[in-house]
């Protein structure tokens, strides 16, 4: 529950990959807690606890509980922490399935691109199927809930709209943001009065529209490859 992890401080994350990133990275690490039958296919991770079957299912927030488990304390960034001169700065309007959010984390991870600001709506960043879904990419990213039309003022922003500038035909320029709306409602009208360009991603079926996760890695693809130079 997001209260709970607001409250304590502490989120978790399961599935070897994710815990295998975390204990490598710069977060703070509580509690590991694996099973028998995990340790018996798997490297038993370092201060590991072991615990039976039904234990971990109970803990597991999965119908089927990978077998691992770990306990970290989160991390609060502040907008000072963020790089004004980063070549792209991920912006999220209303994100609300954490599985979109974690794959979103994950592609943008692979696109080199880690520092993230989500609309104070957005899905909690340490929701455990979020977290799940980027596999570990997480570990590496910065993060701050923020209004966005106030963040964005005075900044460049490109936004994914379903009119606009053909994806094609837009040249990127460092540093800018990249504006990604929700599932269902795309970007907010507010939102939107505050970003210099729309662009939109050409489509040549009948589908109505992009899943935001996509349509945020076809974007981030072309962004990285011409500022990534």
């Amino acid at each position: 529950m997001p209260k709970y992890r607001q409250k304590y401080g502490q989120f978790t994350v399961e599935g070897r990959k994710g815990v295998d990133e975390l204990i490598h990275s710069r977060y703070d690490i509580q509690h590991i807690l694996v099973t028998k039958a995990y340790i018996t296919k798997n490297e038993i991770p370092p201060m590991a606890e072991i615990i039976d079957e039904k234990e971990m299912q109970k803990l597991s927030s999965f119908s089927t509980a990978p077998g691992v488990l770990a306990v970290a304390n989160t991390l609060e960034f502040k907008p000072t922490d963020l790089n004004s001169q980063a070549a792209i700065t991920l912006c999220l309007d209303g994100i609300s399935d954490p599985g979109n959010l974690g794959t979103i984390i994950r592609t943008a991870d692979w696109f080199g691109i880690h520092q993230i600001v989500l609309s104070e709506d957005c899905t909690d960043f340490y929701n455990p199927k979020a977290l799940s879904s980027t596999m570990g990419s997480f570990t590496r990213c910065s993060f701050i809930y923020a209004d966005l039309v106030g963040f964005l003022k005075g900044k460049s922003a490109v936004g994914c709209f379903l009119n606009g500038v053909s994806l094609s035909d837009y040249v990127p320029q460092a540093p800018i943001c990249l504006v990604v709306g929700s599932e269902s409602h795309g970007i907010r009208e507010e939102v939107a009065a505050v970003i210099n360009q729309k662009i939109t991603i050409p489509g040549y079926g009948k589908a109505e529209s992009l899943n935001a996760a996509i349509a945020a890695g076809i974007v981030m693809e072309k962004f990285a490859r011409i500022l990534s130079k």
